[in-house]
């Protein structure tokens, strides 16, 4: 194990033990120990960000209390899809997740909730229980364990002065050649010290100035680990780039779209199954049909994903023809064309680092980093919400006996950037929330099934998706960009997520 005293995480190191393993106790002596003010209660609301509750903490008594049982909140202001009359909601802290607030002022320990219903269980219709649910049937069905991961991509929105780095590319630029390296570093900094498990950052391929502003792309990405913490961990490293974003004066957003003739910001999300601490996915080297049939369920209903992945309007000028995002259900290896790709793994029989520093010798096995991306997600997807559903698709193609030659069919080596305007032989996603709503009801009984998602979280979703009324984006999506309405559109959802 890792040393404790080395973690980033300022209560693991505090504490000496995992997050994991953190008990109501761990958390008071914390508090009283290093003479914390205030405890934050944090949850995640409809829009999918942080929502916050204050304590003050006047003694150990009062203390013991909040911890142990939570407090009552007003749920029909929480949930829209909850009645007035019947809306009052526990929420209740999951002690793992507690982080020493970077930002207050008063010393604060912030910690994430979840929601229980009046009778004392869980809210079948959370977005944290509704994961925690998909989590528990996959186990049940595969005696596998999920483990999922968020690449995080964002813009940094700045006013600046006879700008100089004009180059059209970004990707991994350095300073002095990128102007926001600095907020990327501390945020990474600050998001591990929370308790994310941040593998790398850099700077992305989007890069432009336009009537004052300089727009910069970056992007951090994360660690795998259980699917419940990796949600919870974009949670809060978007919560920490906005802030930062203050601190700095600049605007952070997740919009999906900026701007038509640049780069758009995705969240893909990468996933692999454990077994007995082996990754099920590779084997020898090659792809395990576990891989391959999880592969196939997820294309399988990766039209009615978009109802989860892609929430807003905005999202689908992502997948506009010519924008360089898969727009295309297939998936293929190291194509980064697909909507599926299978990232390039650590599979050399020699080490490289062998090959290059003479003075190391031994080998590893690399082949647990192998992971599945999906490449079609943006920031206004909730991370639990959608995770869940990825996990439905693959318990879908993990039970169809004809999912091998399905991955098969589905698989593909052509960059499909080249041929975008033509008729190819995959289906395309939807290309409004119009239609993906269309796709989810039609599709609405595989994630219903096991009763994962509650008839309730698929009506309200596919009412929000049909209340955009953006089926006219979807049928001239082509000729959208010279619609005058468009800067109007992208500034509505600009922080929107």
């Amino acid at each position: 194990m890792p040393s404790l005293q080395n973690n980033p995480n300022l209560l693991v190191q505090y504490l000496q033990k995992p997050a994991s393993e953190f008990t109501k106790e761990d958390l008071i002596r914390y508090i009283e120990e290093r003479e914390i003010e205030m405890l934050n209660f944090r949850y995640v609301a409809e829009d999918g960000k942080l929502k916050t509750i204050n304590f003050m903490v006047t003694g150990r008594d009062e203390l013991d209390m909040v911890l142990s049982s939570g407090e009552r909140v007003d749920g029909s202001s929480i949930f829209s899809f909850l009645e007035a009359n019947s809306s009052d909601l526990y929420l209740v802290p999951r002690y793992k997740t507690a982080f020493l607030n970077p930002f207050a002022k008063i010393p604060s320990v912030d910690i994430l909730c979840s929601f229980y219903n009046a009778n004392g269980e869980p809210l079948e219709s959370s977005p944290e229980n509704i994961l925690r649910k998909a989590k528990t049937a996959f186990y049940k069905a595969t005696n596998m364990k999920l483990k999922m991961m968020g690449e995080l991509e964002y813009y940094v929105i700045s006013t600046v002065e006879n700008d100089t780095n004009t180059s059209n590319n970004g990707y991994h630029c350095a300073e002095p050649f990128t102007l926001h390296e600095e907020l990327r570093v501390e945020a990474i900094k600050l998001i591990a010290q929370c308790g994310g498990m941040v593998r790398f950052g850099h700077a992305e391929n989007g890069r432009f100035t336009h009537h004052g502003k300089h727009y910069e792309q970056h992007e951090i990405e994360f660690a795998p680990v259980d699917p419940e913490d990796a949600s919870d961990q974009l949670l809060v490293a978007k919560w920490i780039l906005r802030m930062l974003g203050r601190k700095y004066g600049v605007s952070v957003t997740y919009i999906p779209k900026i701007a038509l003739n640049q780069p758009g910001s995705g969240m893909h999300i990468h996933f692999l199954a454990e077994e007995d601490g082996r990754n099920r996915l590779i084997e020898n080297k090659e792809l395990t049909p576990t891989c391959l049939k999880m592969i196939a369920g997820v294309l399988d209903l990766a039209p009615a994903l978009t109802a989860f992945a892609n929430s807003t309007p905005v999202s689908y000028l992502r997948f506009m023809p010519g924008q360089a995002v898969p727009n295309q259900i297939c998936w293929g290896k190291q194509n980064r064309s697909t909507l599926i790709r299978v990232p390039l793994g650590w599979h050399a029989d020699s080490s490289f680092g062998a090959q290059l520093n003479q003075q190391e010798q031994e080998k590893h096995d690399y082949s647990f980093r192998q992971t599945v991306e999906y490449r079609g997600t943006d920031g206004s997807a909730n991370p639990y919400l959608f995770s869940a559903a990825m996990i439905v698709g693959f318990m879908k193609g993990l039970s169809d006996s004809e999912a091998i030659k399905k991955s098969d069919d589905y698989f593909c080596t052509e960059n499909l950037f080249l041929t975008e305007d033509q008729p190819g032989d995959f289906n395309r996603l939807p290309m409004s929330c119009f239609d993906a709503a269309k796709a989810l009801e039609n599709a609405r009984q595989e994630f219903e099934a096991d009763q994962i998602f509650p008839k309730s979280i698929i009506n309200h979703l596919i009412l929000r998706l049909r209340s955009y009324n953006d089926k006219e984006l979807g049928e001239n999506l082509k000729t959208y960009g010279e619609n005058q309405d468009l800067p109007a559109l992208i500034d509505e959802y600009l922080n929107y997520m």
